[in-house]
């Protein structure tokens, strides 16, 4: 069965990886929305770029918008700027999409701040039972993080729609910092998939050389591994079976100068809410996303 999954992606050179990774198994998942959270520059190329990659694959209908464009709350008294041409309503498109979803269908898979997600299931509460499951990419639970010392940068971002999520009653897996750290594109890796780059005139191609210049431009050229945890959401769906981990109650810390954003598991403090991952097998996850990326370079 084709299962519709929506895609709420960062709009850098890892989220374009994860939207060619699933164009590559129609007969798997079917992206049904894209949404690109981030700077509003980036956002717009992005989204660009992906309605390409959506055109290519037959699959131009596929609506992609941008999503909220800051956090539930504000704290900076900063107003945020929209890419030109959208309409800022990513959580309307968001909830406009999974009504349209079978009962318990839609799959939500999100590599960046649950933003969009939360105010849509703020706005929408009756999405909540259209949804098959949430899988997102962040927290931090037995590792250092990567915002704060204790948080990690999705939840960090927002950590009141992280909240808001995990008490919307809906099936929810936390793909954290310690289950990824090691999946990243090194030069073995990428070596393995320098076919992609061998047409240039190819949207796999693009990616590919959007993926190095991300690589290179971290070291003056020299090259640093980057981290694609932005594909391991797609990733447990599609291969649940290379992830390990655990029912558990997980909360998140909205106030405090020093723990803000971080995610803890709440031992004795209710029901289970998340499934969190806590290990996969790197060189399997390699391997997938190496296979899925080469065919779509042929």
């Amino acid at each position: 069965m084709t299962r519709p999954i929506i895609l709420d992606l960062t709009a850098d050179a890892q989220g374009m990886v994860a939207l060619l990774v699933a164009l590559q198994v129609p007969d798997h998942v079917r992206p049904v929305l894209v949404l690109f959270s981030g700077r509003a520059t980036q956002v717009d190329v992005a989204m660009a770029h992906a309605r390409d990659l959506l055109r290519a694959c037959g699959l131009g209908d596929v609506p992609v918008r941008a999503g909220c464009p800051g956090a539930l709350v504000q704290t900076d008294g900063v107003a945020h700027d929209l890419p030109p041409g959208n309409d800022g309503l990513g959580a309307a498109h968001l909830v406009q999409a999974i009504r349209a979803c079978p009962q318990h269908g839609a799959t939500v898979c999100c590599s960046g701040p649950l933003t969009t997600l939360a105010l849509a299931l703020v706005q929408a509460p009756d999405v909540g039972a259209h949804l098959h499951g949430v899988i997102f990419s962040g927290g931090a639970f037995h590792t250092r993080g990567n915002a704060t010392t204790v948080a990690e940068r999705n939840v960090a971002a927002d950590p009141e729609a992280a909240a808001t999520v995990l008490a919307a009653g809906v099936p929810v897996t936390i793909v954290p910092l310690g289950c990824t750290d090691r999946l990243k594109a090194d030069a073995v890796w990428m070596e393995q998939i320098a076919p992609m780059g061998a047409n240039p005139a190819t949207l796999a191609a693009r990616v590919h050389a959007e993926l190095a210049a991300a690589r290179n431009g971290g070291a003056r050229g020299g090259g640093v591994d980057i981290s694609l945890a932005a594909v391991a959401p797609l990733l447990a769906l599609l291969g649940p079976g290379i992830f390990q981990g655990h029912l558990a109650h997980v909360d998140v810390e909205c106030m405090g100068t020093h723990t803000r954003g971080m995610t803890v598991v709440a031992h004795g403090a209710g029901q289970p809410n998340a499934l969190v991952l806590e290990s996969l097998s790197v060189e399997a996850a390699r391997g997938i996303l190496r296979d899925l990326l080469l065919l779509a370079a042929k």
